[in-house]
């Protein structure tokens, strides 16, 4: 994908009224999957119309890329909902694929709303677009802190060496617990990314 801005026609294929503020999760012509936190920046970031795969708005519609008049990229008509069970596939192949880059672990998505907001929330989190209205937490045996960003925490847990104990909260309630992933056989566990795999909620006694 380029990422190299540039002046963006506007000839949207989004619903008359839907606003210049929404989002968009792409899938490119590889199996990658970005986050746009607009239409200009999501036509900015593609240099032609198969480059991007799919793209995705938050309630689960599906677009394509096309050439207006002029032949200038835009984003075409809605062309319906996403495909569940492809884009769920997608998803799980391109954390496999990529453990560096897709480092928070949510639940297996069982349903179409699940998939959707989870990619996302967790690409938005991940590129560092945490939501105004709420904050991380992180838990060391007992001790809370509430960092900036999913970075600061990486820095934070840098210095820590066991895990086990260990329990951060995003900003959209979700709990993890972080573990340390070994990219290659031959390097110690230590020198691994950080992985957060989402745990259940502790249960609350009244």
């Amino acid at each position: 994908m380029n990422t190299t801005s540039r002046r963006i026609r506007k000839a949207s294929g989004l619903p008359a009224g839907a606003g210049g503020a929404r989002d968009f999760v792409a899938v490119d012509d590889i199996g990658d999957f970005s986050y746009h936190r607009s239409e200009e920046d999501l036509i900015a970031a593609f240099e032609y119309v198969g480059e991007a795969a799919c793209v995705i708005d938050r309630s689960g519609g599906s677009y394509r890329l096309v050439l207006d008049a002029n032949r200038h990229l835009v984003l075409g008509q809605v062309l319906g909902p996403v495909e569940f069970r492809w884009l769920r596939h997608a998803w799980l192949g391109a954390q496999n694929a990529h453990p560096d880059e897709h480092r928070l672990r949510r639940f297996y998505p069982v349903t179409s709303d699940e998939v959707v907001s989870d990619l996302f929330e967790t690409l938005a989190l991940e590129r560092g677009r945490e939501p105004a209205e709420s904050a991380w937490s992180v838990d060391i045996e007992g001790f809370a802190s509430r960092p900036s960003s999913l970075k600061e925490i990486d820095r934070m847990l840098a210095r820590q060496k066991p895990l086990e104990h260990v329990r951060v909260k995003d900003p959209f309630g979700h709990i993890y617990r972080p573990a340390r992933h070994r990219s290659h056989w031959y390097l110690p566990a230590s020198a691994g990314a950080i992985l957060y795999v989402e745990v259940p909620a502790p249960v609350t006694t009244h």
